[in-house]
């Protein structure tokens, strides 16, 4: 049943009625008001005196006033998805195709707070909320807005700094090594062989897979000479593929400058570098976005609003993959301050933006971070904390399959491993300026292994995100069993591209036990409930009780979805809403539902967004 008193608060905003909600209204704030802020912003506020804090604005809703609303806002999202989005997310199995976070923020919501002088500097759809300058002594004001569901401080996070010294800058650079002046695969990957040949991309690259018709949307600093560089002359960026979200234009450059611009052009080499003989990345023929969302590594704590707002972007484009060597492991203001307890894949604004573009169907490929010999951190920062069967978080070894002592670790604070994967990290030739340095870092391993995806993708156009995931890790040097150092170890292309999916649906599961999640993974369960398919395998006996429940983290069962009899060669398939056996709603957070029979146990996970 709909809420009248939100119909009417809406209607009374739609006819600019709002600013009837004066300073003896505000003075007047009910318990219910004052839950709205956020106690770290309170706390924030309390020492900020008239300094100005970077608040979220969360609002209650998108508008709507009638399921019939709710209806047509859905239809008008959907018309909205350019054919690349819509084939991606089908290609993904994402359901339903579109949801209450692709309808756009309601205007009137928008212009009702820049009537009361909160401008929004940052917007998202995904989150549904607004960052707006605001000082302290107008927090209640906002709060008292009918249509404002809470007040949060916006984070400011230091990005992980790198490691390693510049190496000399060069504009003619030889061969890596003596093999490499032989030409024995499609491209002579020049400075970039060993980091190339460590993961088995030569192979791919060999079998035809490059990365074409893959969009891979690089999230950074920004990308100075990005059109100049000998090793970009082929690179495609098509019209419209390039934002900076921290000036608001369409510049990802400023070669003028000493803090901005040149993280982006190390990391893109990496994947995009396309010059046999001298430079070649991993997905030297894919296409390119280019977002700016943070100055370069300064002393700046740096909003992660334009993270989010970039990963929606993505999204629109019909981006295939997000690469983001970005990393952030201290946060600002020391009010409330994250630690690495709070890196459980979903407390930091940046992580719950990955796992919605990971609901989405983008696999997002993110670096571990460098803070693995800094006592005071140690462990992977955010976003690499999220769950890694929907972000790949990337670790950093030498040229010797050596792990890096400055690779961030996990578990991560919830027990799961981190890092996922690793590649070559230290030492790496890269593009800088029109020319080639060493640099070293997690940033420089993530969009190798980025690259990789692509051309794998390429390769296996039928596959999910999920499934590429997997085909990376259960591949890789050390998948069995993988630890909290270096995760499954160094990815193997050619391996990766041989694996063999799991059984569809109709044909007989594996022996003894199979278990598949169907759809999105992570999955809000708030709008529709996440479907098992389940079953014995083809030499089991004719039949054998089973019984699929969830489990949380610390292995309570919470949710039994059915206890029966199955058939040998057939599938089940079963449902979770999201609530427990008492009907109280699960938490968000990691789960496990397992299939029980035989005397054996097969799970799968799942990521719960609400």
């Amino acid at each position: 049943m709909w809420d009248v008193s939100r119909i009417v608060h809406r209607i009374l905003i739609t006819a600019g009625v709002i600013v009837v909600l004066g300073d003896a209204g505000i003075a007047r704030a009910d318990d219910s008001q004052a839950l709205k802020i956020d106690p770290a912003l309170r706390a924030a506020a309390a020492v900020a005196g008239s300094q100005s804090l970077p608040v979220w604005v969360s609002f209650t809703d998108k508008g709507e006033q009638s399921p019939g609303d709710l209806a047509l806002a859905l239809a008008a999202a959907g018309a909205q998805l350019t054919p690349r989005a819509l084939a991606r997310r089908q290609r993904a199995h994402v359901s339903p195709l579109v949801d209450e976070r692709d309808i756009p923020l309601y205007p009137p919501y928008l212009d009702a707070l820049r009537e009361r002088g909160f401008a929004p500097y940052a917007t998202s759809r995904w989150l549904n909320q607004v960052a707006v300058r605001m000082a302290p002594a107008r927090l209640e004001e906002a709060a008292s807005l009918p249509f404002v569901s809470g007040l949060s401080l916006v984070e400011r996070g230091m990005r992980t700094p790198e490691r390693g010294l510049a190496g000399a800058p060069t504009t003619a650079p030889g061969p890596a090594c003596a093999d490499c002046a032989v030409q024995v695969h499609t491209y002579d990957y020049g400075l970039n062989a060993t980091a190339a040949q460590q993961i088995h991309v030569p192979d791919v690259h060999d079998a035809g897979y490059t990365g074409t018709g893959v969009v891979i949307a690089v999230l950074d600093d920004g990308f100075n000479y990005y059109n100049r560089h000998p090793a970009f002359a082929s690179l495609n960026v098509p019209a419209g593929f390039v934002r900076d979200f921290v000036d608001g234009d369409i510049n990802v450059q400023d070669t003028t400058g000493f803090t901005c611009c040149s993280h982006g052009t190390l990391v893109l080499g990496c994947a995009a570098g396309n010059l046999s003989g001298s430079y070649v990345g991993t997905a030297p023929t894919a296409t390119y976005a280019l977002a700016r969302t943070e100055v370069d590594a300064t002393e700046t704590p740096i909003e992660m609003s334009y993270w989010a707002m970039a990963a929606e972007w993505a999204d629109s484009l019909g981006a295939n993959i997000i690469s983001t060597s970005l990393g952030y492991s201290t946060f600002d203001y020391g009010i409330g301050n994250y630690t690495p307890a709070d890196m459980n894949g979903h407390t930091t604004t940046i992580s719950r933006a990955a796992e919605i573009a990971a609901s989405k169907g983008i696999l997002v490929v993110v670096a571990a971070g460098n803070e693995g010999d800094n006592p005071a951190w140690l462990k992977i920062d955010a976003p690499a904390d999220v769950n890694g069967d929907s972000v790949l978080s990337i670790g950093a070894v030498s040229s010797m399959d050596i792990r890096a002592s400055f690779s961030s670790i996990g578990p991560t604070a919830d027990g799961r491993i981190k890092p996922d994967l690793v590649a070559m990290g230290v030492n790496n030739w890269c593009t800088s300026g029109t020319g080639y340095i060493t640099e070293s870092g997690t940033s420089l391993s993530t969009p190798l292994v980025a690259g990789l995806a692509a051309c794998l993708m390429q390769a296996r156009p039928t596959l999910a995100p999920t499934l590429i995931i997997r085909s990376l890790r259960e591949t890789a040097a050390r998948a069995g069993p993988p630890d909290t150092l270096t995760g499954y170890g160094l990815p193997n292309g050619l391996l990766a591209m041989e694996w063999q999916a799991p059984l569809s649906v109709g044909t007989a599961p594996a022996t003894p036990l199979a278990i598949l999640l169907m759809g999105p993974n992570p999955h809000d369960l708030c709008r529709e409930a996440a479907r098992v398919t389940f079953g014995i395998g083809a030499d089991a006996p004719p039949s054998a009780h089973a019984n699929v429940s969830v489990f949380d983290l610390s292995g309570r069962r919470i949710r039994n979805l059915y206890d029966g009899v199955l058939t040998r060669g057939g599938w089940m398939t079963a449902s979770w809403d999201g609530n427990d056996d008492a009907g109280r709603a699960a938490a968000a957070g990691m789960y496990f539902i397992g299939l029980d029979s035989l005397g054996r146990r097969a799970t799968v996970r799942l990521v719960s967004l609400r």
